[in-house]
């Protein structure tokens, strides 16, 4: 992150009070298999919580990654021990029910962000942070979030669950969730957000592809006309190129001969070539590569069905 994006970022946590919207809604959607108190159950002091999780993406506005299995594992806040072990109790009554829950405030103090940079003061506001473990061994316990003032929510049917300002619906991440949880079971499609005309927020792009299914019917044509606008576009060199598209979004990969080419012509003339590209919704999501000159391209087609 450039220090002019960091700090555009740092003056809009410290000028923004804590939002009741959408995916910020809460800081941790779950869906619990298994639950241990620690030392006991009686006024326990830490928790370990397993099943699958969708959490804060660090150092973001209202994002969260996309679900995984794993465990938590928390302890009990000082300034919120009655709450927080309410909320424990209601944990436990979710557990093996395979109901999907959220609990606790999105946003932080960002001077408990374990990121370099942050302002010391509480005022400005951080997503909340916490490991996902891969296993439940010995770990240091991550601060339990500040209960919110619904508590453990399992309804997600608020405007906002549906129609949120920013990030992903709280719906599909639920959606989502249930799918990587019982990936056999049979589920309903989340409610479409009329008012966006189903489209997706385009940060939630890259892992909303890798939930879909191919559309034979669309995805073929598409992966054809998007090649044959790369070959007409003069003076672009690439090292490798692939398309596939899926039911109602593309990937697009990128391989540049070089770093200097791809900064100096191929990142322009790789975006002239998908300028107003027919059929797809305006804007995406671009993942630049740690590894090599490479960028992927995520693109949603601007009729979502």
């Amino acid at each position: 992150m450039s220090v002019t994006t960091r700090s555009l970022l740092l003056a809009a946590l410290a000028s923004t009070a804590t939002p009741s919207i959408a995916s910020t809604r809460v800081a941790v959607y779950a869906i619990i298999d298994d639950i241990v108190f620690e030392p006991s159950s009686v006024e326990p002091e830490r928790v370990w919580i397993s099943g699958v999780f969708a959490t804060p993406t660090p150092i973001s506005s209202g994002l969260h990654e996309a679900p995984r299995r794993g465990h938590l594992y928390f302890s009990l806040s000082s300034a919120n021990t009655s709450a927080t072990r309410r909320e424990w109790e209601a944990l436990q009554a979710s557990v093996g029910t395979g109901r999907a829950i959220g609990f606790g405030e999105y946003w932080m103090p960002c001077s408990r962000s374990a990121a370099s940079g942050f302002p010391a003061s509480d005022t400005a506001n951080c997503s909340y942070e916490v490991e996902l473990h891969t296993d439940r061994t010995l770990a240091a316990p991550d601060p339990y979030p500040t209960p919110t003032s619904e508590g453990v929510v399992t309804v997600f049917d608020r405007d906002d669950d549906i129609c949120p300002r920013f990030g992903l619906p709280s719906v599909q991440i639920v959606a989502a969730m249930q799918k990587v949880h019982s990936p056999s079971s049979p589920r309903a499609m989340p409610p479409i957000c009329a008012a966006t005309g189903g489209l997706l927020p385009s940060s939630y792009l890259g892992w909303a592809f890798d939930d879909q299914a191919r559309d034979d019917a669309w995805a073929g044509a598409t992966e054809s006309m998007i090649l044959q606008r790369f070959a007409d576009t003069p003076g672009l060199k690439l090292a490798d190129l692939r398309v596939e598209c899926r039911e109602t979004i593309c990937k697009i990969h990128l391989a540049f001969p070089t770093a200097e080419y791809q900064e100096s012509e191929g990142n322009g003339l790789a975006a002239n070539a998908l300028d107003k590209l027919p059929g797809f919704a305006d804007g995406g999501q671009i993942i630049p590569s740690r590894w090599g000159p490479t960028l992927d391209y995520y693109l949603q087609r601007s009729d979502p069905k």
